[in-house]
Parts: C-alpha cells; structure tokens; sequence
C-alpha cells in the first residue's frame, strides 16, 4: 500500500497530470513542462498562483550543455514578461554541511558576480548564501528582505533543494517558479519569498533531493531519504545551474 502525501515541493506533482500543457516536449530525451497555475488551482493544490517550468529526466552526465541551455532560455522566458532588469541577487539557500541541503550554496560558488566591478555591463549580478535558521538564529527570508531593501535589486533568483513525492523525479528534475516556501516539502515551513514578499521580481530555481518514505512504503512515521550518489548528484547540477544563470547574465 502506498500513501498518498501532499509533501512535496514540486507543482507537477500536485498538478493534475492528465492536463494538456501549453509546453509539453522532448527535448534530446529530456522532457520540458510548462503549467500555470492560475486562482482556482492555487486553492485546489495549495500552490501559488504562477507560471512553473520543469525539466525531467535530466541526463546530467551526458547533456550538460543542453540542459544549461534550456536553463538559460526559461529565465530568459521569466525575464521576458518582467519590467526593465538591471540590478539581480542571486540567493542560495541551505545548509552546506548537509549534502542534500546544499545545492544553493554549492550554486553561489559558481556565480560569477560582477556589481563590484565599475566597467558598463548589461546586468549587475551579485549573490549571497544567508545560511540557515539553525546558524545564524534569522529566518533566511528576513536575511534577503533586509538586503533587498538595501539594494533594491530588480530581481532576486533563489535557488533551494526541494522535497518531492517521487523516486524518478529525486535529483533528476529541476523546477523553475515565481516564489519559493523553504522547507515546505518536510515540513518545516519558513516564509514565502516572492513578489509580494520581496517587492521584486522572484524567480526560484529548485531539485528535489529527498523523497518522504511513506509515499513508497506503508510507514505511519516520516523518514526523508535520499539517493546513495547525492554527492555527485549536487556537484554537477550545482554547476550546471550556476553555468545556465551565468549564460542568461554574463
């Protein structure tokens, strides 16, 4: 018997997946979603109302390159229907000392940051990591509120490891939206970064790296696993995420 749970991050999974979606291909094996979710469905799915990507079945070893391109094009696609960028935060979330935890700070190594530097570009890119509750004692949310409204960049990019409610989308999914709850997926909810929270344009970057166990097996008791390769797993997809937002703005 498996238990049906709601704990999960990704809106393709409490998404009705019958449904037609405007974007819906095979990209060299690898499938691209696109949903919106508009008032009704936020109500239905307890998600925000939005548009969501997601990129499955991610071939990682091999197709690096293509993914970093459609990572590129679907904030490209974000960007589009935003007003002027110039100014962007890149955030990542987690916890560095916890595998599964640390794809944001693993990502912010990567970024290549240039707002210090004084010669005319087209965007100005600067990146924080605020840690997590457990080391600093702030929500990570009041963090990036009190540092945007220092900078008044004109977007943030949040990038945060997710929770999900399957083993084919563990580590081989990425999910793009317009607002993140960190923690939501197990159960430890932190505050929304969005829009209406920030003042700016948000655009959260996420992988699901841990699956609850009662979505597999019949277990009265939550247990989170995640797969025995999370160590590679994070730093290559670390990378390639940080190579497909340093295409978009560099």
């Amino acid at each position: 018997m498996i238990i049906l749970t709601n704990r999960t991050d990704l809106a393709i999974e409490e998404y009705n997946e019958s449904i037609n979606y405007p974007v819906d291909r095979i990209i060299n094996g690898m499938r691209l979603r696109k949903c919106i979710i508009n008032k009704e469905d936020s109500k239905r799915f307890n998600k925000k109302e939005g548009v969501y990507y997601s990129i499955e079945n991610l071939d990682y070893y091999n197709k690096d390159k293509v993914i970093i391109k459609i990572i590129s094009s679907i904030i490209c696609d974000f960007i589009s229907r935003m007003k002027k960028i110039k100014n962007v935060l890149v955030v990542g979330l987690g916890n560095p000392n916890i595998t599964p935890d640390s794809l944001g700070p693993l990502v912010l190594e990567q970024i290549e940051v240039n707002r210090h530097l004084e010669d005319e570009k087209r965007f100005n890119i600067s990146a924080i990591s605020p840690g997590v509750m457990g080391q600093t004692g702030m929500e990570s949310s009041d963090i990036i509120r009190a540092i945007v409204n220092d900078f008044s960049p004109d977007l943030v990019i949040v990038i945060d490891a997710l929770a999900c409610n399957s083993l084919n989308r563990i580590c081989s999914s990425i999910q793009f939206g317009e607002s993140i709850n960190p923690g939501s997926g197990i159960y430890n909810n932190r505050k929304e970064l969005s829009k209406d929270t920030l003042g700016c344009e948000v655009i959260a970057i996420g992988v699901p790296t841990v699956v609850d166990l009662s979505t597999i097996i019949d277990i009265n008791n939550s247990y989170f696993v995640t797969p025995n390769h999370i160590d590679q797993a994070m730093d290559i997809l670390s990378g390639i995420i940080a190579k497909g937002i340093n295409k978009t703005f560099i």
